[in-house]
């Protein structure tokens, strides 16, 4: 154990800090190692800052079965089954040895494909994994028709390289897109609206657009939505009047949306959920298969201030913790810096970008009094 601790645990320590500590524990400090509380708070925080991406040590076990699964057993040349008298040619490598792995990792085979990275609703709502199933058992039915199941990608790139040579600029697309939305005669409100709706296609993430009622917040994400290569946008909404009035817009304009709860869950180019069903683990897996199969573009904040204001809704509070790590757009026309400062304090938000038009009212008078306790009383 000494070896071992001198060959591989100090290289590793000053791998990740050269300044070794004297009380000698990888992960402590002079009172012992790191109880598992603060391990795991130390876990979460890190990936959640380094990844944008919030991974509890549960989530992590499922990734590392996951990864096992799919890249480490099936890659293996565990042993040559030409020098093995008893292999049997119906049997694989996987089933032979998917037992040592697991134990490795402290549980059953039986356990392992039981619970651990198992993707649920396999035919209820479309996974990655039900795709992976489904095209596996395609491919047999293909090969016995005689069939070419896929042509692959590299027979194909002339044909890939011409269809992005035909593509229009990204600026014609959303005129075309504002024009087929909104009228041919639609043009952009103001300059700040340009902006925020091309940062939105850069991907600028976080980006926090705080515009004035009129002033086209929607189109901010509607726009890049109509784009040709365009996924999924999810716009999760506060209240349920408001997800019925972005419901109501995007079926005035034609768009290709569902409303997750009152609809049956599908691809769309826009996706509209109430916070209290977004913070919930079926919608969370949905989303989650979304960006699995690279389709999930961004994911939509509305009426950022009710997040923040709203302390009475327990629901609202949790939805900080449910980062995807895809770009984050947050949506307001009243939110004032104070909150706004708030929000990305309690939230952990960094290096976040704004684009924010003044709420004026020239047309209005404003009176500011101020009294004394006592005068109230």
């Amino acid at each position: 154990m000494l070896a071992i601790y001198i060959r591989d645990v100090i290289p590793f320590r000053f791998m990740i800090d050269e300044e070794f500590p004297d009380h000698g524990f990888l992960f402590g400090n002079k009172n012992g190692p790191w109880s598992t509380d603060v391990l795991s708070k130390a876990f979460v925080d890190e990936t959640e800052t380094e990844l944008n991406f919030r991974i509890t040590w549960q989530d992590y076990r499922h990734i590392a079965k996951a990864i096992d699964r799919r890249f480490i057993r099936s890659g293996s040349a565990l042993f040559d089954a030409e020098d093995d008298d008893d292999f049997d040619e119906n049997d694989s490598t996987e089933g032979l040895f998917s037992d040592i792995h697991d134990l490795m990792q402290g549980h059953s085979h039986s356990v392992a494909e039981n619970v651990y990275a198992r993707l649920s609703g396999i035919t209820r709502s479309l996974t990655a994994e039900s795709i992976d199933l489904f095209r596996e058992v395609s491919d047999k039915w293909h090969k016995w028709l005689g069939l070419v199941s896929r042509q692959p990608m590299e027979d194909m790139p002339d044909m890939k390289i011409e269809e992005q040579k035909s593509e229009k600029p990204i600026e014609t697309q959303l005129t075309d897109a504002m024009h087929h939305l909104y009228g041919a005669s639609e043009d952009w409100r103001s300059p700040v609206q340009k902006e925020a709706v091309m940062s939105v296609v850069k991907g600028i993430s976080p980006l926090f657009i705080i515009l004035p009622t009129g002033y086209g917040k929607s189109a901010a994400f509607m726009l890049p939505a109509m784009l040709k290569r365009a996924g999924v946008t999810v716009v999760i909404s506060p209240l349920v009047a408001l997800a019925e009035k972005m419901a109501e817009l995007c079926k005035d304009l034609n768009m290709d949306y569902i409303w997750y709860g009152k609809t049956p869950p599908r691809m769309a180019r826009i996706v509209i959920v109430t916070a209290d069903m977004a913070v919930g683990k079926q919608f969370n897996q949905y989303a989650t298969d979304i960006k699995m199969m690279g389709k999930l573009d961004r994911i939509v904040w509305d009426e950022i201030h009710k997040w923040t204001t709203d302390t009475y809704r327990p629901k609202l509070m949790e939805a900080g913790n449910w980062p995807l790590g895809v770009q984050e757009i947050f949506l307001t026309a009243t939110s004032p810096p104070y909150l706004q400062k708030k929000m990305i304090q309690s939230w952990k938000i960094r290096n976040e970008t704004i684009i924010r038009i003044p709420n004026q009212k020239p047309k209005m008078r404003y009176t500011v009094m101020i009294f004394e306790d006592e005068d109230f009383m």
